[in-house]
């Protein structure tokens, strides 16, 4: 049991010595673990804060974008409108009127010719002005009636772009409100990230007195744990040695036979 003891408390030394070897290992990788935690938090809030500014300015963008497409769309929409009307009238009315005055003009000619004979003297003739201006109007509705098939496709095209950008504007509002929610989560991930970095923080703070509290306690119980094995080892000592002095004690008496003095 003596040599247990002592066994026992040899092993209590070394655990000691080993517990405070492991202490300060542990205790250092902590302290790494705690200083790259909070460097790694301020850099996700400084992150986060860069983020939501970015958000910001796309929010703004594309507010701005979308007005600026409301106001498109609309002057699109006017734009088709007075296209399409422009072109009914320069391919009907318009071209209608001018193909009349031509022939009118024509006709008036004839009839300008027939009366011109009658006037004496060489003066200039009105009949053939009015040929060359039946003339130069001949092949203007034509062309009225062409700009006009052009006016109404140009319009067909610009109700095709309306019809666009008003799906981009749609396109633009969704996302602008999914921006919103990006940056309501990132106002929580920057305030989780301070929180945290705040408190890795005040940990590493803690940690040299919390480590001094361990090596304290490891220490402690070492030398408790010694002191009990050495006092127990004592006691055996002092208890072996009162047995073997009371058995040498018992046997040197003299055992005499019965009625005999001694």
């Amino acid at each position: 049991m003596r040599r247990l003891l002592a066994v026992v408390a040899v092993l209590a030394a070394v655990a000691t010595v080993l517990g405070l070897a492991i202490t300060q290992r542990v205790g250092a990788t902590y302290r790494d673990g705690l200083e790259v935690t909070a460097e790694g938090a301020d850099a996700a809030a400084l992150g986060a804060a860069t983020a939501e500014g970015l958000a910001d300015d796309l929010t703004t963008l594309a507010d701005t974008s979308a007005t600026s497409i409301d106001e498109a769309r609309g002057l699109l929409v006017d734009g088709a409108a007075t296209a399409d009307e422009l072109g009914a009238a320069l391919g009907t009315n318009i071209a209608d009127a001018v193909s009349g005055t031509s022939s009118i003009a024509d006709r008036l000619a004839g009839l300008v010719e027939a009366i011109e004979r009658f006037i004496p003297g060489d003066s200039d003739s009105l009949a053939e002005d009015l040929r060359v201006l039946a003339d130069g109007l001949e092949p203007v509705p034509d062309q009225l009636r062409s700009l006009g098939d052009q006016l109404a496709g140009t319009a067909s095209d610009l109700d095709a772009a309306t019809a666009t950008l008003a799906t981009i504007a749609t396109d633009l509002d969704r996302l602008a409100r999914s921006i919103d929610d990006a940056r309501a989560r990132l106002d929580e991930v920057q305030l989780l990230s301070v929180d945290l970095a705040e408190r890795a923080e005040r940990a590493l703070d803690r940690s040299g007195v919390d480590l001094w509290l361990v090596r304290l306690l490891i220490v402690v119980l070492g030398v408790a744990t010694i002191a009990a094995t050495l006092a127990a080892r004592r006691a055996l000592t002092w208890f072996g040695d009162a047995v073997g002095a009371e058995g040498a004690g018992g046997g040197s008496r003299t055992h005499t036979p019965s009625g005999t003095r001694t």
